[in-house]
């Protein structure tokens, strides 16, 4: 058997045969060379897993897996079982890499012995390129380390200073290899698995630098939201925001920077899309309004982000269900 990679990067492939030849392109042209690429067919109808197997012959790197359809979490499950490297690394099958993405992180990681190294990302329309900003880290770039003090302290302010998508980010193989995403849950898995994942970490690196390309398709996620994952937000909020304080011992401060985190993400998850038009049958309505007063004990109340105005319209959304209050 040849020698285990540094990396193992893995992609699920679900009707992505308009992008893989750019994300393939990409891969090729990193400059670091050490890495396996599991791509695993979902049992895409479009022709993808017969392009991925051609690709395979062009790169003896490239594995490739065919199996009966499962979603995007029991695809990257299968792929990480069959991981070798030292770090296990995500690209989704529309998006690109920077050609000196994988380098940089795991120099980062190695460095520093992190358990995950991250970067940040831009975002390029549907049918552009992206365009990255420069041919690597400038020497300047800040780095910011964070053991699990720091990591708490991160969470106080959630989203807005922890990357949440996991192909934001490399992650130690044997730190984090045997977690399995949620299966059955199609919207949101990397959100909910990256957070679940920080109790193990016992250090974090991050580089002030754009690495990561993720095309802003039309056909869905926050572009385009739909009531199915207006319902996973209100899960994903409910898991974490009853578990993840505890686990990481967060103090009252940082708890409460935490729980103002959740309810900036309630606004824009969910009263946003409603105030934008997002059409819901009556079950939806009030699956939506039950998971929304579920979270109330947890602290999460999104009408502490709204003015009086606005606040009053959504009490009486919640109390009839009638959808027209919240877009006045």
């Amino acid at each position: 058997m040849a020698d285990a990679p540094s990396i193992s990067v893995i992609t699920p492939v679900y009707k992505g045969i308009k992008f893989l030849r750019g994300t393939f392109a990409s891969m090729a042209a990193q400059t670091f060379t050490d890495w396996e690429w599991i791509l695993v067919d979902d049992e895409s109808k479009d022709g993808s897993g017969a392009l991925i197997d051609e690709l395979a012959k062009e790169d003896s790197r490239l594995r490739v897996v065919h199996r009966k359809n499962g979603g995007t979490s029991v695809a990257r499950n299968t792929a990480m079982a069959s991981a070798r490297g030292k770090y296990l690394a995500f690209l989704d099958e529309d998006d690109l890499y920077h050609p000196r993405y994988l380098e940089t992180l795991f120099n980062l990681a190695e460095k520093h012995g992190a358990d995950i190294a991250g970067c940040r990302k831009l975002m390029f329309d549907e049918d552009s390129s992206p365009g990255f900003p420069d041919d690597g880290p400038p020497p300047d770039a800040e780095v910011r380390i964070a053991d699990r003090a720091g990591i708490c302290e991160w969470l106080s302010g959630l989203k807005a200073n922890i990357p949440c998508e996991v192909w934001l980010n490399l992650y130690r193989r044997d730190v984090f290899g045997d977690m399995p995403f949620p299966p059955g849950v199609r919207v949101e898995q990397d959100f909910r698995w990256h957070y679940s994942a920080l109790p193990r970490c016992r250090k974090y690196a991050r580089i002030d630098w754009t690495g990561y390309a993720w095309r802003a398709t039309a056909a869905g996620g926050w572009l385009n939201p739909k009531p199915e994952s207006m319902l996973s937000h209100i899960e994903t909020f409910r898991i974490l925001a009853s578990s993840l304080p505890r686990q990481m011992g967060l103090d009252d401060r940082q708890l409460k920077g935490f729980i103002d985190g959740f309810n900036v993400s309630a606004h824009v998850n969910l009263f946003v899309p409603l105030k934008r038009g997002v059409q819901l049958t009556r079950e939806e309505s009030r699956a939506l309004r039950n998971g929304v007063r579920s979270l109330y004990p947890l602290g999460i109340d999104l009408r502490c982000k709204l003015h009086f105005r606005k606040r009053l319209l959504w009490n009486l959304f919640m109390l009839t269900g009638c959808e027209a209050f919240v877009r006045i």
